[in-house]
């Protein structure tokens, strides 16, 4: 059964997902005769109905049902697609797309240390899940396409299985969704069983403002662990550097953004009226901001990298969440509106540029065979196109002006300034003011962060064979990289228009108290005016000069030139940060000198820098010891005697009858 007023629409998105479904299916044997074309085919075709599907239901949408013989025990398959699906189905289409244009040349670099197969049927599965958890329109629908969209990225996460880090990082991982879906699961159950019609399973029977806040803080903790949270984010740094390149833009891009989804939907339709909960989401917000752009900072490794810059951003977000959920608690409608509109629309600008520099950090890993800065440098040369690309990507996410993370940023800014000049408690007014604060120092680390990110690995000389044989990508890799970045550069000169294209979106999560107030503007064009006259002016100044500039070596202080391995490095460049912030990261520098006369004629010196990690030190790992504790004690209880279990059965179905009789 369909909504009979977007028909063509609902078969489009049946189409999507029927070319993903047969790509699942295909994959499967274990000797199939398709190709890397093939596969990227039918993932790129789905994507391309999908986005087509979005386009005729915007911004209406349609309700699908599976027919009968299709359910799930206690509810029927429900799919529904309505303004806020769209923005996020929009970026897993693009994504998913550019992923298929990547992949093939991709894959050629990992052809001897990953099974394609998997590869594809993974992969395929995964984009499939995260579309049906975002449409799902009952809890049943939601959990078990979450627990597909969560095996499917587990299974990519391990897709080399003979390294011991790509375990680890499976292990871990696998270990957060755990956590994750059991919260999540437990908030359903209770909202299902005291909807107002009885143990429904549709979230439009749901209401979370009549119950206690117990389901709503199980489900913000569930989504919060998903999304890469702080003190949650424990996962991501393992997962993300360990999945292949195209996998690490989708997980990054799309999937903790269907964590952010699932945020919007439940916490503003059921809906929920907690300023714990509000100011909750807004301090996690804000330290995983901080948290994420320093240990980004300090990293070396290109991934791990771009996974600790994900902690930073979906800070951002979250925190603009919590200020919307804070403002519509208040009462301040036009806050709630401004900080809904900054928090959708860095959604969209965090899943392109995201996508993008994970798409361009496995560029440089198939090219230099390497991603550790260290190893890295003069990339500029030999990969123009990956350069060029990755600088978009990287003043895009530094929001450099006028690229589109400024845009959303903006708005940000905007938001908290309104809470701290408008609001009518001191309180709240305090808050908006600190929180601008820590976000201009975010801001000016995520600066520093990929600043150091480009400059160190595609600026100055090579400092590895690596790099200096290192090759362009394919052609298709290529593609999909400029397909992203005119995404950007398309959101940069769109921002006002696409802030605009959100008034439906921002119209239903509002009902009814939404007001059509004063469109946000963001001058994006006059900023470009601005800069490119700039740019203009130091050209020519520049040129006026240049007659009276003479040209000598640098200093070599009598060595000759200087190797490459007397330029920055990327240690020593957040070096000053690291040593500021100091007591935070546990930055330790240890350095060895060796030789007879050490002190006059050092023969061999060593500096080793590295960072204790205290989170994992004093929350994760005193709780791990536990639970492999109680595991030891529960193994002496498997005697391999059938009377023994017996006994734990019978004993078992007595705590159960007593359970339900006092209960």
């Amino acid at each position: 059964m369909q909504d009979p007023g977007s028909p063509l629409a609902a078969t489009l998105y049946l189409a999507a997902n029927a070319f993903w479904i047969a790509g699942i299916l295909i994959a499967l044997p274990p000797r199939t005769g398709a190709g890397h074309k093939f596969f990227a085919s039918l993932l790129a075709t789905g994507s391309l109905f999908l986005i087509a599907s979005l386009v005729l239901a915007w911004p209406t949408g349609f309700v699908w049902t599976a027919p009968q013989p299709i359910f799930l025990g206690m509810a029927p398959v429900e799919l529904k697609l309505d303004a806020l699906t769209t923005p996020f189905l929009l970026i897993l289409a693009l994504l998913s797309f550019a992923v298929a244009i990547f992949s093939p040349g991709y894959l050629d670099h990992l052809k001897d240390r990953v099974d394609t197969r998997l590869y594809w049927c993974c992969t395929t599965l995964f984009v499939f899940s995260m579309a049906q958890v975002i449409t799902s329109a009952n809890g049943l629908t939601f959990l078990v396409f979450w627990e597909m969209m969560s095996l499917s990225s587990v299974a990519l996460v391990m897709a080399e299985p003979i390294r011991h880090r790509a375990q680890r990082a499976a292990l871990i991982y696998l270990g957060a969704t755990r956590f994750a879906t059991a919260l999540i699961a437990g908030s359903f159950i209770w909202l299902s069983s005291a909807s107002s019609a009885a143990h429904s399973w549709r979230f439009s029977d749901w209401d979370m403002s009549v119950h206690s806040y117990v389901p709503a803080l199980l489900l913000f903790l569930g989504l919060c662990i998903k999304a890469g949270i702080w003190p949650f984010h424990i996962w991501l740094p393992y997962a993300h550097p360990e999945a292949p390149a195209p996998v690490s833009a989708l997980m990054s891009g799309v999937m903790v953004k269907v964590a952010i989804y699932a945020m919007l939907r439940f916490f503003f339709f059921l809906p929920v009226y907690s300023s714990v909960i509000a100011y909750t989401a807004i301090a996690l917000g804000v330290i995983s901001s901080v948290w994420g752009i320093l240990f980004a900072l300090m990293e070396h490794d290109l991934k791990r990298l771009l996974a600790y810059s994900t902690v930073e951003n979906v800070g951002l977000i979250v925190s603009a969440i919590g200020l919307a959920m804070l403002g519509r608690i208040s009462g301040q409608i036009y806050l709630t509106e401004l900080a809904l509109a900054a928090a959708l629309l860095h959604c969209v600008n965090h899943g392109c540029f995201k996508g993008l520099l994970f798409l361009g950090a496995g560029s440089v890993d198939s090219g230099a065979h390497t991603r550790d800065l260290g190893y890295l440098g003069g990339l500029a040369k030999n990969m123009p196109w990956t350069m060029a690309l990755f600088f978009i990507g990287c003043a895009s996410i530094a929001a450099l002006p006028p690229f589109n993370g400024f845009a959303s940023k903006w708005l940000l800014y905007q938001s908290y300034l309104n809470l701290a000049f408008s609001s009518d408690h001191i309180l709240q007014r305090s808050l908006g003011l600190i929180v601008i604060g820590i976000f201009s120092l975010v801001g000016a680390l995520s600066l520093a962060c990929f600043t150091k990110a480009f400059g160190i690995a595609f600026l100055g000389r090579p400092r590895s064979d690596q790099a200096l044989k290192a090759k362009e990508c394919s052609e298709g890799m290529k593609q999909a990289q400029l397909l992203l970045a005119l995404c950007c550069l398309a959101l940069s000169f769109s921002a006002s228009a696409t802030v605009l294209l959100f008034q439906p979106v921002l119209k239903l999560l509002l009902k009814p108290i939404y007001t059509a107030g004063p469109i946000f503007s963001i001058p994006m064009t006059t900023l470009f005016v601005i800069g490119c006259a700039t740019t203009l002016l130091i050209y020519i100044l520049f040129n006026s000069t240049r007659a009276h500039v003479r040209e000598y070596n640098t200093w070599d202080c009598g060595y000759g030139p200087l190797p490459a391995r007397a330029e920055e490095t990327g240690t020593s460049f957040s070096h000053p940060i690291g040593i500021i912030f100091g007591t935070l990261l546990q930055y330790r520098t240890i350095t060895q000198i060796g030789g007879r006369d050490r002190r006059h004629f050092p023969e061999h010196i060593a500096v080793e820098v590295y960072m204790f990690p205290a989170l994992e030190a004093i929350l994760y790992k005193p709780g791990i010891a536990a639970i492999q504790s109680l595991s030891g004690a529960l193994v002496k209880m498997q005697t391999a005697n059938i009377h023994i279990h017996l006994l734990y059965v019978f004993v078992a179905m007595i705590v159960l009858v007593c359970v339900g009789i006092y209960l």
